[in-house]
């Protein structure tokens, strides 16, 4: 699957995800702001990533994999659940659900119903 896509779908769609991979999701964020940080600073940014065996199963082969499975899981159980909102001229996938410009040919349908 395109990583704008499953980028797209994990930044947006996380009420579709489960409890557990929305907590997978919140333990990759925690992990990458405490990276670089001192002892003292990770300790307390990490002091809430949840050891739970089903999360830590998600995640254990990191996070590229991780999103790729969650991604086409919403994709093949949702799909009436999912908007992909691309450009009606070229396709390209825009930024957000409700953008009204592409950001790859800068078509805009904003006045289009």
């Amino acid at each position: 699957m395109d990583q704008k896509v499953v980028n797209y779908l994990l930044r947006f769609f996380t009420e579709a995800m489960t409890k557990t991979e929305r907590s997978a999701r919140h333990a990759f964020i925690l992990h990458g702001i405490a990276e670089g940080r001192s002892e003292k600073a990770r300790q307390i940014v990490l002091k809430d990533v949840s050891t739970d065996h089903e999360v830590l199963e998600l995640m254990k082969d990191g996070y590229v994999a991780f999103a790729e499975r969650v991604a086409e899981r919403l994709m093949r159980e949702q799909p009436d659940d999912i908007f992909l909102n691309v450009c009606p001229k070229c396709g390209a996938l825009a930024r957000t659900p409700t953008a009204k410009q592409c950001p790859a040919c800068f078509h805009a349908w904003h006045d289009v119903q």
